[in-house]
């Protein structure tokens, strides 16, 4: 039973306090503290959830908001990780690039939804532009600091035996970043989601952003819950699985040795 707890202690802490946070949800209906018009209750929700699923509503929308969600992370990993990796190697390209990240985490970026909309128009691609905008500055800054931050002890010693610039880069400095990619990786899922929805919120016909907004406007509030919590649900299971990618691929770096120190 110990050895249970302990190989699975995050997952079972993580599912005992998601159980309380529901029977505290449903209890504070059920006894009347607060009105089921507000939030609704898990109940209801799963009822909901359970209907939206047998109409093939709640399936069409996850579609729509991940192809946009995964068209817009794509996009912020492979611009923001090819300029992070650029700024690494080129001081005057870091620079350059130095005033336009500043400007972009100072402005909130839902901001610039109303440009993308004159540029792209209502719909998709705007969307997946606003997703883009909220993932890329975290990709770039993780994989700039990884690179620029991996064990300078690692590095001389490469040196000294020699590696080329393109050996130290993919023997060295890449598996050194790999925690802080991870990471930076980890946020920008989070912000990707967030894009999706909140542009959705504005000007889309389809998607869980859509859905929200629309039962929203109608006072639904169940209906409304219901498209909440499959965001929520989405988000935790994404970052969950960036985890678990994230020990694997670190366990890699480290080697076997140091696993068993």
């Amino acid at each position: 039973m110990t050895r249970i707890w302990r190989r699975n202690q995050a997952l079972l802490c993580a599912l005992f306090s998601f159980s309380v946070i529901l029977a505290v949800w449903q209890l504070s209906v059920d006894y009347g503290f607060v009105k089921a018009f507000f939030v609704s209750t898990p109940t209801r929700v799963a009822v909901e959830l359970t209907r939206q699923w047998s109409t093939g509503e709640l399936l069409a929308n996850v579609q729509v908001s991940l192809y946009e969600f995964f068209f817009g992370l794509g996009l912020a990993v492979a611009i923001g990780g090819a300029l992070g990796v650029l700024a690494s190697w080129s001081r005057t390209f870091e620079h350059v690039l130095e005033p336009f990240i500043w400007f972009k985490y100072s402005s909130p970026t839902i901001a610039f939804y109303p440009i993308f909309v004159a540029w792209l128009g209502l719909g998709e691609p705007t969307i997946i532009a606003i997703a883009f905008l909220f993932a890329v500055t975290p990709i770039y800054a993780n994989t700039l600091s990884g690179i620029k931050n991996t064990d300078q002890d690692l590095v001389r010693a490469a040196v000294a035996f020699g590696a080329r610039r393109r050996d130290l880069f993919l023997k060295v400095q890449l598996p050194g970043s790999v925690p802080i990619l991870i990471a930076g990786l980890r946020l920008s899922v989070g912000r990707a989601l967030t894009g999706v929805i909140a542009a959705e919120l504005f000007g889309a016909t389809a998607g869980l952003g859509f859905s929200i907004a629309y039962w929203g406007q109608k006072l639904r509030t169940t209906e409304m819950m219901a498209s909440l919590v499959v965001v929520i649900i989405l988000g935790v299971v994404f970052t969950q699985a960036l985890s678990i990618i994230e020990a694997r691929v670190d366990g890699w770096r480290t080697g076997p040795g140091r696993e068993q120190q």
